[in-house]
């Protein structure tokens, strides 16, 4: 179960849901989003743990594990856009991308 107290929520107001034209635009964003308003407090609180950032409403979910994370993002927003990054880590998963697969994009942890 993931530690609902360690869940930011932002109140952000409602707009239409911005579409992303790749992965790569995902996590560009997800990357600027953490960089400019969780990175300094999240690194000193929560190092180890994952965040699961929705990249369209910009709020941030912290757990554990990394299925926690994205499962509190999803739990507050079903469609949500989850950029998930690993507090203190470079990266959490790799990423691949094809375009002759069944999906846009493959993780790999």
């Amino acid at each position: 179960m993931p530690d609902h107290s360690a869940v930011r929520r932002d109140s952000v107001s409602p707009m239409p849901p911005r579409v992303f034209a790749n992965p790569q635009e995902i996590a560009q964003v997800g990357q600027r989003l953490y960089d400019e308003k969780y990175r300094a407090e999240y690194e000193r609180v929560y190092p180890g743990q994952f965040a699961a950032i929705d990249v369209r409403s910009e709020k941030a979910f912290v757990a554990q594990e990394p299925e926690d994370a994205v499962k509190a993002a999803q739990t507050v927003a079903p469609d949500a856009v989850v950029h998930l990054i690993k507090i203190g880590s470079t990266g959490a998963f790799k990423v691949s991308y094809t375009s002759n697969a069944g999906h846009d994009w493959i993780f790999r942890q």
